[in-house]
């Protein structure tokens, strides 16, 4: 039932696919179909080597014979090798932020297995006992709607930051960062400029709130890959048209919209 399913997914998919490469499928979707299914990318952009059993999980999970928990990175039941890359990492520009350090592994909790795919070295259709020993690679698989710079990071200091605590920066910044028990912002009013968000007055600003408090997407107070992105494309933010381009609506897995800088704002009060 499952190859079944996937199989119409991609089929359906095919015919569409040249003119929404970029786009990626509806967020809150689901994996399937995403550009998180390498199964799916195989098969649609043909450079990816498919699972023999059409599956989508397996490129990162297993049931069986995962790899264990090593160097205290968290391996839910991983099936990928998990990048050992020791990427540049990020530094303060603002005075006021020098005081919040970085983990020792800027890559703290699922930021490395995101590096798994996305370090532009690690093999990307790669999995199990063997994994690592793909051809395919992160940033040159020969995919061109997939090599934009955007797709992998292989330098942290040209990133939002990751790998420091949430708090400090909430105490170094006070009144510029807001406190991780609210909720990521779903939507915000129209973009016209009378109706533009007041972050410093959020309950009179016509903020709507998602049902994911900034503190759920904390790893253990850390701001990770995971505290913007939505991997499994399951609750997501549904992405706004673009205003120039209607027909272009990107998918970047993230938990509240683009459209306004929800997203920025559901941290920050600028």
């Amino acid at each position: 039932m499952v190859q079944k399913h996937l199989s119409i997914l991609v089929v359906g998919a095919l015919a569409s696919f040249l003119g929404n490469a970029m786009a990626g499928t509806a967020p809150q979707s689901g994996v399937n179909g995403s550009f998180h299914d390498i199964t799916y990318l195989g098969a649609t952009v043909g450079s990816y080597n498919q699972d023999d059993y059409q599956r989508v999980c397996i490129f990162c999970h297993t049931p069986h014979n995962s790899q264990t928990n090593t160097g205290g990175i968290p391996a839910p039941l991983w099936n990928h090798t998990i990048s050992t890359v020791n990427l540049t990492p990020y530094i303060w520009a603002a005075p006021a932020n020098l005081p919040i350090s970085f983990n020792a592994d800027p890559l703290v909790g699922p930021s490395r297995l995101c590096m798994s795919c996305h370090d532009g070295v690690t093999a990307v259709d790669s999995h199990g006992p063997d994994a690592g020993i793909g051809t395919a690679q992160g940033k040159n698989n020969g995919a061109t709607s997939l090599i934009s710079p955007g797709r992998y990071i292989d330098n942290l200091s040209v990133t939002h930051p990751i790998g420091f605590l949430y708090q400090d920066a909430l105490n170094n910044r006070p009144g510029e960062i807001v406190d991780s028990s609210n909720y990521f912002i779903a939507s915000v009013p129209s973009a016209s400029a009378a109706a533009r968000v007041d972050t410093h007055n959020r309950s009179a600003s016509g903020i709507i709130y998602g049902t994911k408090k900034i503190s759920d997407v904390l790893y253990g107070g850390y701001l990770t890959c995971a505290s913007c992105h939505d991997v499994h494309n399951t609750y997501n933010a549904m992405n706004d048209p673009s205003i120039s381009n209607p027909s272009f609506t990107p998918n970047y897995f993230v938990w509240a919209k683009e459209t306004n800088s929800a997203l920025c704002l559901s941290c920050h009060v600028k």
